[in-house]
């Protein structure tokens, strides 16, 4: 009791494949699963935050109404932590935002583009601008994501126009960001899909953007894509 231990390099070979292992197993056994019951049984979805605020809410609703027998376990986490977990067979099936990312062992369908956008509470100074300059926008501080492939756009924009943003705040959360910057000051970059249901919350065309990232459903190349799953991208598709 209280004593601690490292695993040798062969060790930590072994406990990660064994890993491997009981996650091919219980995705096994979920495919049969699947087949027995008909149309029964749980898909894991994994999410960046973006497609959260856009595509997904409608296409969970109706995969719900059209599947009333099929549950959905959820993760919502930055892109590559849901990478990740598609890897290891954590989840099923991710819808993500990204820029690109080079894993042979993934399938990439890209559903459409989800560019980097200011975003501001429709009443701020600059919501009346056509077009809002480099100077305009150093004229008023920031909250910001802290990860992701946002935070990678926001690091591009920054960089390939020398620009050093007064940042106040920085979190991992969409809807703190949106909050925060309602009935207020405040700017943000935020992708465009984002703020697609929020009212109060305008977006503006960023001078000289960054390289445009992309709304993508994620899946190994090796999983087997039960009913379950197609039915999901098919509603995917046709919510889009």
């Amino acid at each position: 009791k209280g004593k601690h231990f490292n695993l040798t390099e062969a060790g930590e070979l072994l406990y990660r494949n064994a890993t491997k292992m009981i996650n091919l197993i219980e995705e096994t056994t979920d495919m049969m699963d699947d087949f027995k019951q008909s149309k029964r049984g749980t898909l894991r979805v994994g999410a960046s935050h973006a497609p959260i605020y856009s595509i997904l809410p409608s296409t969970f609703k109706n995969y719900m109404h059209e599947h009333p027998n099929i549950d959905i376990n959820l993760m919502v986490d930055t892109a590559p932590v849901i990478i990740d977990q598609v890897k290891n067979r954590k989840i099923d099936i991710a819808v993500i935002a990204e820029k690109g990312f080079n894993e042979s062992e993934l399938q990439v369908k890209r559903l459409h583009d989800n560019p980097l956008v200011l975003a501001m509470d429709k009443r701020h100074p600059l919501a009346q601008h056509n077009q809002c300059t480099i100077e305009d926008i150093n004229n008023y501080r920031f909250i910001i994501h802290n990860g992701g492939s946002t935070r990678d756009s926001i690091n591009e924009w920054r960089k390939k126009n020398f620009i050093n943003l007064d940042v106040h705040m920085e979190t991992n959360s969409i809807s703190s960001i949106l909050a925060t910057i309602k009935d207020s000051n405040y700017l943000s970059l935020v992708s465009e899909n984002a703020i697609r249901h929020h009212s109060n919350i305008i977006s503006k065309q960023l001078p000289n953007a960054p390289t445009t990232s992309y709304i993508s459903l994620v899946y190994r190349n090796d999983r087997h894509l039960t009913t379950i799953i197609q039915d999901f991208i098919t509603l995917i598709y046709n919510t889009k």
